[in-house]
């Protein structure tokens, strides 16, 4: 099984349907919200205001690293072959918008199952940070399964994906030489991207700015065009 590519585009989820476009200031810059519709029993945990409220209290050197931040909603395909809570793509091509973008994933409150075989070193410690977002860990015959909530996908994404792709676009832009990146392992990159999450939320958190309420007014998100239901647990 292979997830189709477009010709036209590099990447498979540089491919958004009916997207919703929002704007927003961030560190003195304008910063293009792209919202694709999810599914049915499908939504994003966070958002588009939650998200700001987290960023606009990073290094304002770090938030002009960024252009863009994309929710989109995956296929099963892509789901099943690509899982992630969200990416880093540091040359984002979008119809006529281009430049770097973090993506945030659709979610649902299905069970999360690893198998035997995936547990490792690296995905015990990522179990480990699951479990302080709030999920609910449970050892099986099998594997592992990761039952989520609203309130724990919500701490995954905004608290830890958000910063994590932030910290990657740092990593890549500002202290990797010209070239060398590509060099590096995975293992040291991740690295990197946890240690930057975990700080600047250590760093929020002491400023009480974290955690937070859900911005989910629906006057202002009628007013971008976004439905409520789309940030909304089925």
């Amino acid at each position: 099984m292979k997830i189709p590519q477009s010709w036209r585009r590099r990447y498979y989820f540089e491919r958004l349907e009916s997207a919703v476009t929002v704007k927003r200031m961030l560190a003195g810059r304008e910063i293009l919200f792209f919202v694709e519709p999810p599914r049915p029993d499908w939504f994003y945990p966070c958002t588009v205001d939650d998200i700001c409220t987290v960023l606009e209290h990073c290094p304002p050197e770090d938030l002009r690293l960024i252009d863009f931040i994309v929710l989109r909603q995956h296929t099963r395909k892509q789901r099943l072959l690509s899982p992630v809570w969200g990416r880093a793509q540091y040359y984002y091509d979008l119809a006529s918008h281009s430049g770097s973008a973090i993506m945030i994933e659709a979610q649902s409150l299905e069970t999360i199952r690893w198998s035997e075989a995936s547990i490792h070193p690296e995905s015990q410690r990522e179990l480990e940070r699951l479990r302080a977002d709030g999920h609910t860990i449970c050892q099986t015959r099998r594997g592992i399964d990761i039952i989520p909530s609203p309130a724990s996908l919500r701490h995954t994404l905004l608290y830890r994906t958000v910063l994590h792709e932030l910290g990657h676009h740092v990593d890549y832009f500002d202290r990797c030489p010209p070239g060398e990146w590509w060099s590096r392992t995975s293992s040291s990159k991740e690295d990197f991207a946890h240690r930057y999450a975990a700080e600047c939320y250590r760093t929020l958190e002491l400023q009480g700015i974290v955690p937070f309420a859900p911005k989910l007014e629906q006057d202002v998100l009628v007013k971008d065009g976004l439905d409520p239901a789309w940030f909304t647990a089925p």
